[in-house]
């Protein structure tokens, strides 16, 4: 015996379907359109979610970053970005690999402070999440980032790169940067915290106006080994 429930349900679907027999193909599609077109919508949307999610997740997931740096100061073109990013994915990321290399601009100025809040508080973002890896800035912008704590020291990856490649430590030795750095809490003490790029060896390569850059690592970075090989092809 059919339930009570069921039982109108499968009627009302009789009823439909002995309507939809006794119209023309473009009778029945304006109809069906008419009394269902939030139910189609609503499949439809849902079908495209599911897709997205999949092709997200399975079938054309977004590369992981190999390397992200944050880019805030000196002049370079799009096609001299361009040319960077392709050198260091070359180097650093496996052709088996759904990795990148990623630069992303964050230009400051003090003609516009909402552009700088916003600037502010998207790198404040990605730095508690760890997207960051590192900074190419100007050195009041590094004095300030060492400060407040979101460069780490550089005295392991200066060791690591003695010990990889001497010649080049010995290049990039010239170039260490001091500034005060936040230590814990409180304390605050001089540390090597970044590195004067804006005249070295790749800049000048690949054709990078001689600029006063600095490199410094995000203090939330987990790609040191990324970090120590990308500081090399800068000074060899």
């Amino acid at each position: 015996m059919e339930s009570s429930v069921n039982a109108p349900i499968k009627e009302k679907f009789r009823i439909e379907i002995a309507k939809l027999r006794e119209m023309t193909f473009k009778a029945k599609l304006e109809y069906i359109w008419e009394y269902y077109k939030y139910h189609i919508i609503g499949l439809a949307i849902l079908i495209f979610v599911i897709y997205s999610l999949l092709n997200f997740w399975i079938f054309d997931p977004r590369p992981d970053d190999a390397l992200f740096i944050s880019w805030n100061a000196g002049f370079v073109t799009e096609e001299q970005m361009d040319d960077l990013t392709d050198f260091l994915e070359e180097r650093l990321v496996d052709a088996d690999a759904n990795e990148r290399v990623a630069i992303a601009q964050f230009f400051y100025t003090s003609d516009d402070p909402s552009v700088d809040m916003a600037n502010i508080q998207r790198t404040v973002a990605m730095l508690a999440a760890g997207v960051i890896d590192l900074f190419v800035m100007d050195l009041q912008m590094l004095e300030d980032y060492s400060e407040v704590g979101y460069l780490q020291p550089l005295d392991n990856i200066l060791a690591e790169i003695k010990l990889r490649n001497p010649e080049v430590f010995g290049r990039i030795e010239e170039s260490v940067v001091y500034a005060l750095c936040a230590i814990d809490g409180d304390n605050k003490e001089m540390r090597a915290t970044g590195i004067r790029i804006g005249d070295s060896p790749l800049f000048l390569e690949l054709g990078l106006f001689k600029q006063e850059l600095f490199f410094g690592v995000s203090i939330t970075t987990e790609k040191v080994d990324n970090i120590i090989k990308t500081l090399i092809m800068f000074f060899e």
